[in-house]
């Protein structure tokens, strides 16, 4: 055994036991150092530690930064009562190979000393470490091996999967203690590092995300699973992972924002169905407004038409033959404003959210019959036939009025949309059910237009140069459904056309 010469000698019998150690280190090989515990001096080192590292002059200086740093801060702390410490380094042998150490410190008690000794021993685990560093290259490209001394608060080791993800060098994280705050992001370094140092005083496990500022200005973000090593129930290294979530994080925040945009969107739309609706029960509440209004003039208009028609029957009134011919005229206008007007009044009663059916016992064959005279004015100015084919009568719970508007709708259509071409209508009762068929043999609703006829202020392509409201075929849907029945529509563009009025007899 060799002491440099600084070394600090007290009593003859201290000595005697030093040395006895020193001999036993030195039989097993083992890596070791005595050093001063005021001074911080190597006073002695083991041959084989001698042959491994050299004997520069310095404290320990074949370990890379902050290897050597974190030693001596142990050290001292050993000094002044501390336990035993354990950490991990990066050391450089005399023949320049790198290894990973394990280094142990505690202090050599022997009450007859004078001054301090502490023993210092170390031992290779490079296989261990690039075995730990190369199983997470391999398991998981996106993370960040490390451990941090939090008696120094430095990090003694970091992956090389380091370089990758944040783009600075291995040695940056080693040697600068602040290297992980200053390079945080400035929105997570207000509550990351409380947050983990609190869980540390706690011994707990912990993990979190924040984020970090990579060489080249990127934002990444990471998740940090940490392990905190305690011994003799104080908190002296944290262990961690950090796993790469950029990608995750972004989709998030992607997601996120088209979730916006879609509620914005979404509430647009909302806004402007309310718009719709208000506009179309504006729209309603005129039509039903109008159609009263205008039934006034008309029925003493009607009268006095039909009251001269008359007077000229009997004679009392002379009319030359055009004078005549523009009365019949006239009759036909008021009538058909009359019918308009009629339609209008049952269009604004169906549009309502109530229809306030008045239910009784009817005959729908009769009710067709009615409807059927009524408009024969209209029947034989387009020169169409009509063959209404019921043979028993249909009775049951049904608001006539409303019905009738129905079938008056049904009928007009066929006779305006039916070319001149003959229309049936045929009744059947049977299982309690009631069905009239009104069937036209003109040009027809092409399939894609079927749903759609069906809906308010629609109408099929050809049906537009008539004019019309495109409601009639709405209400009609609307009051047979009250019913609890249900209207159906067979045809095709060119092939005629089928309405099919399914009723039940009775509810």
């Amino acid at each position: 055994m060799t002491f440099t010469e600084s070394s600090s000698r007290a009593t003859t019998p201290c000595l005697r036991s030093v040395d006895a150690l020193a001999s036993t280190l030195d039989r097993h090989g083992t890596l070791a150092w005595f050093v001063d515990g005021r001074t911080f001096e190597i006073v002695w080192a083991s041959a084989q530690a001698s042959t491994l590292f050299d004997l520069r002059p310095g404290f320990f200086p074949f370990l890379t930064a902050p290897g050597a740093e974190v030693l001596r801060a142990s050290l001292g702390a050993l000094s002044q009562g501390a336990g035993p410490w354990t950490g991990d380094a990066w050391a450089v042998t005399t023949n320049g190979h790198r290894a990973f150490v394990r280094i142990t410190a505690s202090h050599i008690v022997e009450e007859r000393c004078g001054a301090p000794c502490l023993l210092v021993t170390m031992t290779d685990i490079s296989d261990l470490a690039e075995a730990r560093e190369a199983l997470f290259v391999i398991s998981d490209v996106g993370s960040i091996v490390w451990e941090l001394d939090l008696a120094t608060m430095r990090f003694t080791f970091v992956s090389r999967q380091a370089e990758r993800i944040l783009g600075y060098p291995i040695e940056e994280w080693l040697a600068d203690r602040e290297f992980w705050l200053r390079h945080m992001h400035p929105e997570d370094r207000s509550w990351a590092p409380a947050y983990c140092e609190n869980e540390t005083k706690r011994l707990s496990a912990h993990e979190f995300v924040y984020r970090m500022i990579a060489a080249d200005g990127r934002t990444v973000w990471l998740r940090d699973i940490v392990t905190v090593v305690v011994e003799g129930n104080v908190p002296r290294r944290l262990r961690g992972v950090m796993v790469d979530v950029t990608e995750s994080k972004e989709a998030e925040v992607e997601r996120d924002r088209l979730l916006a945009e879609e509620q914005a969107t979404r509430a647009a739309l909302e806004q402007a169905h309310e718009r719709a609706e208000d506009a179309l029960r504006r729209r309603d509440e005129f039509l039903s407004a109008a159609s009263h209004e205008l039934r006034t003039p008309l029925t003493p208009l009607a009268l006095q038409i039909q009251s001269l028609l008359r007077d000229v029957e009997r004679g009392d009134l002379r009319l030359g033959a055009a004078q005549r011919r523009k009365l019949d005229i006239a009759e036909r206008q008021i009538e058909r404003l009359s019918s308009l007007v009629t339609t209008m009044l049952g269009v604004s009663r169906a549009l309502g959210a109530n229809l306030g059916l008045a239910q009784e016992p009817c005959d729908l064959r009769e009710m067709t019959r009615e409807v059927l005279e009524e408009l024969d004015g209209e029947r034989a100015r387009s020169g169409t036939s009509i063959t209404l084919l019921a043979d028993a009568p249909a009775i049951g719970l049904w608001d006539r009025n409303a019905l009738q508007l129905v079938i008056g709708h049904l009928v007009r259509n066929a006779i305006k949309f039916g070319m001149g071409k003959p229309i049936t209508l045929s009744l059947t009762a049977a299982d309690g059910v009631a069905k009239l068929r009104v069937c036209d043999a003109g040009m027809g609703i092409a399939p894609e237009d079927h749903t759609r006829i069906f809906e308010p202020y629609e109408r099929a392509d050809a049906a537009k140069v008539y004019g019309g409201l495109g409601l009639g075929l709405h209400t009609a849907r609307r009051i047979v459904e009250a019913h609890g029945g249900h209207i159906e529509l067979r045809s095709a563009k060119g092939q005629g056309a089928e309405f099919i009025v399914t009723l039940p007899m009775a509810r």
